[in-house]
């Protein structure tokens, strides 16, 4: 089986995995036992989609599903958060003894750059995702045993845990986090799940073992990935959190007594990023707030993070590779080291694809979708590509060929649109010669 797949590229597989999984979670979903009204294929296959791939945009409310549905939407939340490929080989690895073969496979499949320690790398993701949700499943609970029957505070606490590690922002509250702005647990217990969701699990793996090391009078140091990612992960939050907070203190943050305030635009600012949690009415927000949103959405997490976006460290390679081409030096370097050229195109590629793809989607919606403004559109778009949920009211209203369009973009955002592009490609040999090099006016 394995050699079989082999002969698949690793974009080939993730793509092929993903449709696999959106395609069973539909079937399930129409199981007359997993819904209470009757709905339609392209609702059914939209909200598959929108659970598998973290997104959490809506054409039908969860409560139109009944408790084995919502079970099913949380084990879709879970696969997607985690990947079906890092399941899927972590249960291999409890039965077989990885080869070398299937390890090399492996490391492709979730680019890990060292695949030598594959099978405990796998042990750890799972590990650390069962505690951290355990725990704050725990805490949320707290906030919720006095307002529900025991049974249902525990799923939903369950649920909202998931949820928000595996940064899908869906909820099965009523008003959704919106109830909670005054609630300090449950603000900061969904902000800590939703930060270390988007961290991305090597970068935590290399802190503990980082931290250990320290521990033992070492002195380690952390790989270039991880100090981009920390880094990254600071600046866009910090100046995500100051811009929040400039923008509606006095507009959606007005009414709430300070402390409430600075937490619930901390809360905000982070779940911008991929998760689509929100304690204030997205329709209510600044416009300029709104731009913010996009743009750190279109970021978003880290690689190998339950998030989606183009990621931190391709838009760290894209910005070092601006000031390069600005400063005139001969190679990108970033924090004293230098990034392959290969890294930089596809860090190009990623960028130019992931943007063009936003503009032909925004350009079919204007189309097919009437009677909405062009910021409803766009923000629509991005909120799908970026698998970040949130949305102007638009979603509920989608036309069937509106619903493709945003089912096909949570897929390739999911994904990444070069692994989607590198799924599709043909393979090419690359030839063994160079052609002459020649230069060409560009201003």
């Amino acid at each position: 089986m394995i050699r079989r797949i082999a002969h698949f590229s690793p974009g080939r597989i993730v793509l092929l995995s993903l449709t696999c999984t959106i395609a069973l979670g539909a079937f399930l979903l129409s199981l007359p036992i997993a819904r209470k009204v009757p709905l339609s294929l392209i609702d059914l296959v939209f909200t598959s989609a929108s659970v598998t791939c973290v997104t959490g945009l809506l054409t039908v409310p969860l409560e139109s599903f009944t408790s084995f549905g919502q079970f099913i939407i949380l084990c879709l939340m879970q696969i997607g958060g985690l990947g079906l490929i890092t399941l899927t080989l972590f249960l291999m690895s409890l039965f077989i003894e990885f080869g070398l073969g299937t390890q090399v496979l492996a490391g492709k499949l979730l680019e890990f750059e060292s695949w030598k320690n594959i099978k405990h790398v796998l042990i750890f993701i799972i590990k650390l995702t069962l505690v951290v949700e355990l725990i704050g499943a725990l805490l949320i609970f707290c906030s919720l045993y006095d307002q529900y029957p025991i049974s249902k505070a525990i799923f939903l606490s369950l649920f909202h845990s998931i949820s928000s590690f595996c940064d899908a922002g869906l909820s099965l509250f009523p008003a959704g986090m919106i109830s909670y702005q005054n609630n300090a647990l449950m603000l900061l217990t969904t902000t800590f799940l939703m930060l270390l969701g988007g961290i991305g699990f090597i970068t935590i793996h290399e802190l503990i073992e980082y931290a250990y090391a320290r521990k033992s009078g070492n002195r380690p140091h952390l790989s270039l990935h991880s100090k981009i990612v920390l880094s990254m992960t600071f600046f866009l939050v910090a100046g995500s959190i100051i811009v929040f907070w400039l923008l509606e203190r006095h507009n959606t943050l007005q009414h709430m007594p300070w402390p409430f305030a600075i937490l619930n635009s901390i809360f905000n600012a982070i779940s911008s990023r991929s998760t689509g949690f929100i304690t204030v009415d997205p329709i209510d927000l600044h416009i300029g707030t709104i731009l913010m949103i996009m743009i750190i959405a279109f970021i978003g997490s880290s690689p190998g993070s339950t998030g989606s976006g183009v990621r931190t460290t391709t838009f760290a390679l894209y910005l070092a590779t601006i000031k390069t081409a600005i400063s005139g030096a001969s190679s990108v370097q970033i924090k004293g080291r230098r990034i392959a050229k290969d890294q930089m195109y596809k860090a190009l590629a990623i960028i130019s694809l992931s943007q063009a793809w936003i503009i032909m989607i925004t350009f079919c919606l204007l189309i097919t979708e009437k009677g909405w403004e062009f910021l409803d559109i766009v923000f629509e778009t991005v909120s799908a590509f970026a698998t970040l949920g949130l949305d102007t009211g638009i979603t509920a209203h989608l036309s069937e060929i509106g619903k493709m369009f945003i089912i096909a973009t949570m897929i390739v955002g999911r994904i990444g649109s070069l692994t989607v592009m590198l799924a599709l490609r043909k393979k090419i040999d690359t030839p063994e010669f160079q052609y002459p090099e020649e230069r060409v006016m560009l201003t």
